[in-house]
């Protein structure tokens, strides 16, 4: 569906089947921002106190840091994804990391001050995002485990098997910096792994 509004995009993200029709939903809607951006564009900046949450709508985006002068990606947002640093948020310090556009992507950001409120106090919109919280903690610990214990080979298929999309549509560098490795070593570990399947 082309020109989606906000609260099209916003019942995707939340598996909704129909608009909620209460007062919390229609403030959600009333404090959201839909925002465009290109290829690798800076959607929050490292070195900054983040204010904003933002609702992957479309595209991929991926929290990205430096290590000894070398670029790492932490993880990926894909649609339906909510993501800020929300220990940047809570405690009113800068963060360490930036949100990057891997692809052409739309956001729906909205202020923190008004997604804590919404996640305290709401009723319906509420239980929709401490339940999305709850999804991000487990997926960060998914994510923890898969980097600590799996081989680059095991990682790669983790990745091929739990997010298809970024293994099709994200440029291999940005998968290397992810799993810590040089596109080359990506490359050669995908034909090693061609070969073996064939």
């Amino acid at each position: 569906m082309k020109n989606k509004t906000i609260e099209d995009h916003l019942c995707t993200i939340f598996n909704l089947k129909e608009f909620l029709q209460d007062a919390e939903w229609k403030d959600l809607l009333d404090h959201s921002v839909l925002k465009s951006f290109r290829k690798n564009e800076i959607i929050l900046k490292r070195d900054f106190r983040y204010s904003d949450v933002i609702f992957v709508a479309e595209g991929v985006l991926a929290s990205e840091f430096t290590i000894n002068e070398k670029k790492v990606i932490g993880r990926f947002f894909q649609p339906g994804n909510l993501c800020t640093n929300f220990d940047s948020l809570l405690h009113h310090t800068v963060s360490r990391y930036q949100i990057v556009s891997i692809t052409p992507c739309t956001i729906i950001s909205i202020a923190g001050s008004d997604f804590m409120r919404y996640y305290n106090n709401g009723i319906s919109l509420g239980k929709i995002l401490r339940n999305t919280v709850l999804e991000i903690i487990a997926e960060d610990i998914l994510i923890t485990d898969m980097k600590l214990l799996y081989g680059k080979s095991e990682m790669i298929e983790f990745i091929r098997t739990h997010y298809p999309d970024i293994a099709k549509k994200v440029p291999y560098k940005y998968i290397a910096q992810f799993l810590g490795i040089t596109p080359e070593a990506y490359s050669r570990i995908l034909k090693q792994s061609h070969q073996k399947s064939s």
